[in-house]
């Protein structure tokens, strides 16, 4: 899973700060060991010159009181090596005991007078060591002088400590405060980003606001409304384009269908004549149904869905497009049924009608032969509910919303059974939210699929429509089958 983007942030600040604070901190504990191992030599080495001159000038005797004044360390000690390795005479700790110069390095010492400055292991504690080749009474020696090194590992382990302590402190802080200077600073975009979720497709209007800064913020808010600006153009064109071309075809094709009604009255017309312009007929049917579906879909777009609002009861409409419908289920062997309930509304009857038939039409072109359909109406509190219930093969849950889209088409089949333009069920729900309400759909009960119309209630009693002369006559049932 994805972090958010403040998240991100503060996780690589705080990384980035660890790596400078291990960093530093390694840096201060080597620094600080070897300075403090520097100031060590530079008073250890004058001690062993003085431990070295008065073995020389005085023998064993003096090399306790001299190593006494001169080493200053919290624990010391001094020794002189015979050329056989031999501790001819020490001072000081227990270490001095026994000799403190390897082999190799007496051999440095005595034979090429090499001056020893090391730190070594002696018992169990860590020492810094120096030694340096004298002699007594013409005899070569090696005079070593040691101070322990605890001091040392005590400031450093002090230092180690405080970095512990300090470190976790100052990321804790650092990824409080990050957190807080990066959410103050995305806040601009996050508002941008709630602005831009609130815009769809019927809020092209609407622009984001542009912070009163020349920053970064500033120039992603002016190229979001050039870009919804460059959208608004571009689909307010292309519902012009729509609307015009569906204007364009009605004339033509009504004339067409004019002109078939008249041919296939002529008597003595050729059977396979008939069945050809019969053919032709149900075309410009259907063509004329797609082309007023989209001109009914632009007419939403542009906020101009024209609606002659009254009482209406959703049963009455109901019971009027089932009737006009049953010769179309009979041909496909289905059969048509009704459940009605008073369910009033206040609506456009026309437009209630459109919906109801593409929502019947569309149940009875996917129901099997044989099969069933059927309608009902009920008011549930403070809404009324059309249901259409078919027994076709079903729509698969991710789809239950994309099948309200235009052109939305979950077969490949575009034939006059099963295809169609896609765009009834989208009429269905551009209707449905013309007068406040909602299309959905959901699994029926014994397979099949559930479509419901789901409107406000009208806390009137409606006038029922009793004949086909009521019916609005600007908005016959075009919308079937599209």
């Amino acid at each position: 899973m994805s972090l958010p983007i403040r998240a991100r942030m503060t996780l690589w600040y705080v990384a980035l700060l660890a790596a400078i604070i291990a960093a530093v901190g390694a840096f201060l504990v080597v620094r600080l060991r070897a300075d403090l191992t520097a100031e060590l030599d530079r008073r250890l080495n004058p001690a062993l010159d003085q431990i070295a001159l008065g073995y020389h000038e005085e023998g064993a005797p003096e090399l306790p009181d001299i190593s006494g004044t001169v080493l200053s360390g919290e624990s010391a000690a001094s020794q002189v090596l015979a050329t056989d390795g031999t501790v001819a005479a020490h001072y000081g700790a227990r270490v001095a005991g026994a000799p403190m110069l390897r082999p190799a390095e007496l051999h440095a010492v005595l034979a090429d007078g090499v001056r020893i400055d090391r730190s070594a292991t002696l018992g169990a504690h860590r020492w810094r060591v120096v030694a340096r080749a004298s002699t007594r009474k013409g005899a070569p020696v090696a005079v070593v002088a040691a101070e322990s090194t605890a001091p040392i590992d005590r400031s450093v382990h002090r230092l180690i400590v405080l970095l512990l302590i300090a470190g976790p402190a100052a990321l804790a802080a650092t990824a409080a405060g990050g957190w807080w200077l990066a959410r103050r600073s995305l806040r601009p975009i996050q508002r941008l980003t709630d602005e831009a979720a609130l815009i769809g497709i019927d809020r092209l209007a609407d622009r984001l606001p542009e912070p009163a800064t020349d920053d970064e913020v500033a120039r992603l808010a002016a190229t979001l409304n050039t870009m919804l600006a460059r959208i608004e153009a571009g689909v307010e064109e292309q519902h012009r384009l729509i609307a015009d071309a569906s204007h364009e075809l009605r004339s033509p094709l009504a004339a067409m269908r004019a002109e078939l009604d008249v041919s296939l009255r002529a008597d003595h017309l050729d059977p396979q004549a008939a069945a050809v312009l019969r053919s032709a007929r149900a075309e410009v049917d259907r063509l004329s149904r797609t082309v007023d579906g989209l001109l009914t879909l632009a007419q939403a777009d542009q906020g101009a869905l024209d609606l002659e609002l009254g009482p209406v009861d959703l049963a009455t409409v109901a019971e009027e497009t089932a009737h006009r419908l049953q010769s179309l289920a009979a041909d496909r062997s289905i059969d048509l049924r009704t459940s009605l309930d008073p369910a009033p509304v206040r609506g456009d009857p026309g437009r209630l009608a459109q919906a109801v038939a593409n929502l019947l039409d569309n149940a009875i072109k996917y129901s099997p032969a044989g099969g069933a359909v059927v309608v009902s109406t009920a008011t549930d509190g403070a809404h009324a509910r059309l249901d259409v219930l078919d027994e076709g093969p079903g729509i698969p849950p991710d789809a239950r919303e994309r099948v309200f889209d235009r052109f939305a088409r979950l077969d490949a089949s575009r034939t006059q059974a099963t295809g169609g333009a896609g765009i009834g069920l989208s009429l269905v729900q551009e209707i449905a939210r013309a007068h406040g309400g909602r299309a959905s759909t959901e699994p029926g009960p014994r397979g099949g699929s559930r479509f419901s119309l789901v409107l406000p209630s009208s806390a009137g009693t409606p006038a029922r429509r009793t004949g086909p002369t009521d019916r609005d006559p600007r908005f016959p049932v075009s919308g079937m089958g599209v």
